[in-house]
């Protein structure tokens, strides 16, 4: 870890936090009503196809492993071909902070196993029974109006944001850390595909629950269920991928999640960044990132210590 001033350093000012915070909030509730808009006649039809229940696991696989392989495999084709548009946003290494070939073997055993056993079981086991108990209706039931979609794109989004960030907190205390946290830190040059990597307390705690916690607990549609974790997921591979597409003009239509390194400086230097910029500037758990300048002197510091 870098020896950075002990003083307090001077956070962004409000104006810019709630902005950029609030562009987030529309981003997701203007994607997820348009997705759900464009997705509900076939997911309507394709529902008829199985029963509810294999439909609501069969729907849960394809979301889930639809989005890594989209993603990550994009991701992966584009580095190895050198197409300059995305290699144009990595993020500088050095050589210890890449992978080993023993912990990426590791990682797609473990990926493989999460997403062709224990994802769908328990799906169909254990997710579909509770969310017919919470009131999740069949998956053709008409969908909600427009407005009522964005107020849950936002409400998930913000359960979202505070279950992670006071969970992911915790996990880092010392008590804490080396037993539940540790795992997902031995990556610590991230790459999107390993953004689920991690002890299963903490898969639960601080992927699992914040994530599904508002769209399940309130019963909502299936269609809103599988866009929200649809975005939810794209957000978490994304910001692990060590690409930065802040200054893309798909970043800047609303169409690439990007948060400008804020969660790749967590893994490199792991100091603050918790979460989203807004709760990390609220609670005071971003002094090592505004002191390295943010985005713009973290992705300098990154490229120095790669041509090192």
């Amino acid at each position: 870890m870098d020896d950075l001033s002990k003083r307090r350093p001077a956070y962004p000012p409000a104006t810019g936090v709630l902005a950029r915070a609030a562009s987030k909030y529309a981003r997701t509730a203007i994607l997820g009503v348009t997705l759900s808009a464009l997705v509900a006649p076939a997911f309507a039809a394709a529902s008829t196809l199985l029963g509810e229940r294999a439909f609501f696991a069969a729907a849960l696989f394809l979301v889930h492993s639809g989005t890594w392989l989209l993603i990550n495999g994009g991701l992966l084709l584009a580095d190895r071909l050198d197409v300059a548009a995305v290699t144009r946003c990595k993020i500088g290494r050095k050589k210890a902070e890449t992978s080993s070939a023993e912990l990426t073997r590791r990682l797609y055993l473990e990926t493989a196993l999460n997403h062709l056993v224990t994802s769908p079981l328990l799906a169909y086991y254990v997710l579909f029974p509770l969310a017919k108990w919470l009131g999740t209706p069949a998956p053709d039931a008409p969908l909600p109006g427009a407005m009522t979609q964005a107020l849950c794109f936002v409400a998930a989004f913000t359960v979202n944001e505070w279950g992670f960030y006071v969970t992911h907190r915790l996990l880092h205390h010392r008590l804490l850390y080396a037993t539940f946290h540790k795992k997902h830190h031995t990556w610590k040059g991230t790459v999107g595909a390993a953004a689920e990597y991690a002890h299963p307390l903490e898969v639960v705690l601080s992927n699992q629950l914040p994530t599904l916690g508002f769209m399940l607990l309130t019963g909502q549609h299936p269609l809103l269920q599988a866009v929200w974790l649809t975005l939810r997921l794209e957000k978490t591979y994304v910001t692990h991928s060590g690409f930065d597409f802040s200054d893309t003009l798909a970043a800047r239509l609303g169409l690439a999640e990007s948060d400008g390194g804020f969660h790749d400086h967590h893994h490199i230097v792991n100091a603050g960044n918790y979460g989203s910029e807004l709760l990390d500037w609220a609670f005071g758990t971003m002094d090592s990132w505004v002191l390295m300048g943010g985005s713009d002197g973290y992705r300098a510091r990154q490229l120095r210590r790669a041509a090192a």
